[in-house]
């Protein structure tokens, strides 16, 4: 009978070291969980409070973009511009909105003719972003995250 404990004891110590857990650090942790995590989608993009209305995620991109676009001709319009030719342009604009909700411009392709007919375009285009009404920031997993957005805006005289 001491013999069958003995070897019952010694499988069981011997079968531990089968039945021992890795220790994940954090660091692991975090390089498995970005590995599945989709950066090119967002869960929820960044919004007004008069978008809320909206339902589907593509609306709701729609409905920013379409703001943006209306807050900047507004702020465009407000400003007196002597032109010496009539103009047709096209201004890719690239509009970061940061965690937090703050827009502001990355990048502007403003042409050379029209910054020397409309020197203070960048100007007004910065104040059109700067002034936009509360942003509720993108998510990503119920986490605020940063997002870019490109909007083409048309600068058009006759």
């Amino acid at each position: 009978m001491k013999q069958f404990l003995f070897l019952i004891l010694l499988g069981a110590v011997i079968s531990c070291k089968n039945f021992e857990t890795k220790k994940l650090s954090s660091e692991e942790l975090i390089q498995e969980e970005m590995k599945g995590l989709d950066f090119a989608n967002l869960d929820t993009y960044p919004t007004f409070k008069s978008c809320d209305s909206v339902s589907s995620n593509a609306a709701v991109k729609r409905s920013f973009e379409a703001e943006v676009t209306k807050h900047i001709y507004e702020v465009l319009g407000q400003h007196d511009v002597t032109l010496k030719d009539s103009i047709y342009e096209e201004i890719n604009l690239v509009i970061v909105v940061s965690s937090k909700g703050e827009p502001s411009i990355d990048q502007a392709d403003v042409s050379a003719e029209l910054k020397e007919q409309i020197p203070d375009i960048r100007k007004w285009l910065d104040e059109g972003v700067s002034g936009l009404p509360k942003i509720y920031p993108a998510e990503k997993r119920g986490v605020p995250v940063s997002s870019k957005f490109k909007l083409p805006l048309v600068i058009q005289s006759d």
